[in-house]
């Protein structure tokens, strides 16, 4: 039995934190003793309960938090921890520094480039600890490596890409109209929908020029963005709905626990992000059966081809919106990269797909192969 301290300096929603989730409660476990440690008791913590698992919640705010990386490492002590696999930057930092100080082997996993400023002062000091005390380093995407390589300096030897999986159970495909009769929408109305928190690299203001663009051509377009909503960021895109005259036509939803229902309302799938290390979001429209439009801004490059979905530029609303319009006026080209995504979203996106490359990267890192023996 390997033990596993699972680490995640955050408290969800997100996409770093589902895949976390499903690290830390669905590993094999006749083969895996996992423990949860969690930075608060909120969205996280709540979903690993729900799962039968019993989190520990350690806080880690502050800058350098000491009295965390001591309570990190008698955490890791007290289970008897064989490895602790470690997920986004700051995690990765102090799971890296307990390695250094206890010789537990340490992955860490990252999940996009946001979160890591190559111009912080500390940068060097940062990275140069996770280089020191991480066996491996997880992408989940090959861009996403390609990326962060000139900051983090983890040599590819040591790098391994594990894209991100779903539970194509829960996410498959399906009709609903509840979303539509909430909001009294039109019999013929084409619904548009987006999935993600509101954050910067999501660019929601792009897709918000673009429903403008789309309006214009038909009366029929409307557009749901679910994700967690606030701050100023939420206010800025509320004004500029207002500006765009789009209050009938652009619906935030805010955070929602049944996506899967979410999508099977849409006729389709838009991300405009600017900045995405994969994109979880896609993978479960894909797997709902449901076309999707994406931009080219990192992951979605390596999750959608010509077949399965269609790309445009960052930034670009025109291009979004003319993408978007070509497979809401062709039924024959919606039919054809639902169908495509569908396949290959089962057969390289499936949670025990991903699930079985962290379990057989763990016991390499536990019981690496001997010198001189194949791998």
């Amino acid at each position: 039995m390997i033990s596993v301290v699972h680490l995640i300096d955050t408290g969800g929603p997100g996409g770093a934190e589902t895949v976390f989730l499903h690290c830390a409660t669905r590993l094999d476990p006749m083969r895996f003793a996992s423990t949860a440690v969690i930075d608060s008791d909120h969205w996280l913590a709540q979903q690993v309960r729900a799962c039968g698992h019993e989190p520990r919640i350690e806080s880690a705010q502050g800058s350098f938090n000491i009295g965390y990386l001591r309570r990190i490492a008698a955490i890791a002590r007290s289970v008897k921890a064989d490895v602790i696999c470690a997920h986004l930057y700051g995690s990765a930092i102090y799971a890296s520094a307990v390695g250094i100080l206890t010789g537990i082997p340490v992955i860490s996993v990252f999940h996009g480039g946001a979160d890591i400023a190559s111009h912080d002062r500390f940068t060097s000091l940062k990275t140069s600890i996770i280089r020191r005390g991480s066996r491996r380093a997880v992408f989940v995407s090959r861009s996403l490596r390609d990326e962060l390589r000139s900051v983090l300096k983890i040599p590819d030897s040591r790098s391994t890409i594990i894209a991100n999986g779903i539970d194509t159970e829960a996410f498959r495909p399906g009709r609903d109209d509840s979303i539509r009769r909430t909001l009294d929408l039109p019999a013929d109305a084409i619904l548009v929908g987006a999935i993600g928190n509101i954050r910067v690299a999501k660019d929601y203001g792009n897709l918000l020029h673009a429903a403008r663009a789309l309006v214009d051509r038909s009366d029929r377009f409307r557009v749901v963005i679910a994700g967690q909503y606030g701050g100023t960021l939420a206010d800025d895109l509320m004004r500029l709905r207002s500006q765009l005259g789009l209050e009938q036509r652009v619906f935030f939803l805010g955070l929602r626990a049944d996506v899967a229902t979410v999508l099977h309302n849409l006729d389709l799938f838009v991300l405009s992000s600017r900045s995405e290390g994969f994109s979880i979001a896609c993978v479960e429209a894909m797997a709902c059966g449901i076309p999707v439009v994406a931009t080219r801004c990192g992951g979605p490059e390596e999750i959608l081809d010509a077949r399965t979905g269609i790309l445009v530029p960052t930034g670009s609303p025109g291009a979004l919106a003319d993408a978007i319009d070509r497979v809401a006026q062709s039924p024959e080209l919606a039919r054809e990269l639902s169908q495509a995504a569908l396949v290959r979203a089962r057969r390289e996106f499936s949670l025990e797909t991903m699930l079985s490359r962290y379990a057989a990267l763990i016991e390499t890192v536990v019981n690496p192969p001997s010198v001189g023996t194949a791998s």
